[in-house]
């Protein structure tokens, strides 16, 4: 098990469709059963920087997650859209606790 931890900053007048594009990715995330925690954020302070926070059950899952149709088309527009600021791979430990909040995006 293991996960991402990304930063990005929306480039100047694409908040809208970079939040648009996350919305659509967190859609279809919801179908894969190796991604049970998928969640993404923004900054309080500054609405244009964004947190992603995604944890992988294996690097099968991971794979699998990145040759979806849904991280493909992220993937494309992603320079477009934002700056990647940061990305960092973490390993949980101890145990994971996750609960849907709500089954809509």
């Amino acid at each position: 098990m293991f996960a991402y931890l990304t930063h990005v900053r929306a480039r100047p007048g694409k908040r809208e469709a970079l939040m648009d594009a996350n919305i659509r990715m967190q859609s279809a995330t919801l179908q894969e059963e190796g991604v049970p925690v998928y969640i993404f954020h923004t900054s309080e302070e500054n609405p244009d920087e964004f947190y992603y926070y995604d944890l992988y059950q294996s690097e099968e899952a991971y794979l699998e997650h990145c040759q979806t149709e849904a991280f493909q088309q992220m993937i494309g527009c992603i320079g477009e859209l934002a700056d990647v600021l940061e990305m960092k791979k973490l390993l949980p430990f101890g145990v994971v606790k996750s609960q849907p909040i709500s089954t809509t995006v």
